[in-house]
């Protein structure tokens, strides 16, 4: 079950990073306010060329160890929980234990 998770958010990431400069593209023409016929056309390249899976709502950040879905650190792609252990092991370079 999480190996099949991961695998479905990678084939996810790639869509998103095949189709970003079209999306972008497509998105600042239906933006732009003369082209009203356009958009219609637009609409429908949108729904009808892109997959479901290509959109950026679809990513869904796991962490990298553990596939545990909630309370990821961006900057490490890791679970707070392995933050903080692996952290106190001194493997992640500038992160200090805050107490007060």
């Amino acid at each position: 079950m999480k190996y099949q998770r991961r695998l479905n958010d990678n084939k996810r990431r790639n869509l998103y990073k095949k189709t970003e400069i079209l999306q972008c593209v497509l998105r600042v023409l239906y933006l732009f306010k003369s082209a009203v016929p356009i958009k219609l056309v637009i609409q429908k390249k949108i729904i009808y060329l892109l997959f479901r899976d290509s959109f950026k709502g679809r990513i869904k950040n796991y962490c990298v160890l553990t596939t545990r879905s909630r309370g990821i650190y961006r900057d490490f792609k890791v679970s707070r929980i392995l933050v903080r252990s692996l952290g106190a092991e001194g493997l992640f370079f500038g992160l200090k234990k805050a107490s007060w």
